[in-house]
């Protein structure tokens, strides 16, 4: 792609289930800076729930892990999870968008996903599947 396509702007992607993984890596492949939104504290989505995909029976995780490394690593997509949208405004192709982050028991700068504080956690409860994941410890993992 030549300096005068390459694409003004950014792009933002409003939900992180596989669709919008799709939307936001197909966007950034095509040379957009892409702000993914996800208000639960992962992407996934419901997919990330289940066992198999209808109707070829594939295995969910094998489709979608993938896709879920591929989104965290591309140089051109900020993942903005456990964030809601406050306000939206302007129009097409210029608009401003007021995005709250919300506090995270765990800091992410610092996490190396070994684990330690999910498994040392004080706060327990009955687990259950819920819209966004697995809850069940007070930490997010």
């Amino acid at each position: 792609m030549e300096a005068k396509d390459k694409p003004i702007g950014a792009a933002l992607v409003v939900g992180g289930g596989i669709g919008g993984i799709q939307a936001a890596l197909d966007l950034a492949e095509s040379g957009y800076k892409v702000y993914l939104v996800e208000k639960s504290p992962a992407i996934g989505g419901v997919m990330a729930q289940l066992d198999k995909t209808f109707p070829t029976l594939d295995c969910s995780m094998c489709i979608l892990s993938p896709k879920l490394i591929e989104c965290g690593r591309h140089p051109n997509i900020e993942l903005l999870t456990y964030s809601d949208i406050l306000d939206v405004k302007g129009e097409p192709g210029k608009f401003k968008v007021k995005i709250k982050k919300r506090a995270r028991s765990i800091d992410l700068e610092k996490c190396t996903g070994c684990g330690i504080c999910y498994n040392s956690c004080p706060v327990k409860y009955k687990p259950q599947l819920k819209e966004g994941g697995y809850h069940g410890h007070g930490g997010t993992r």
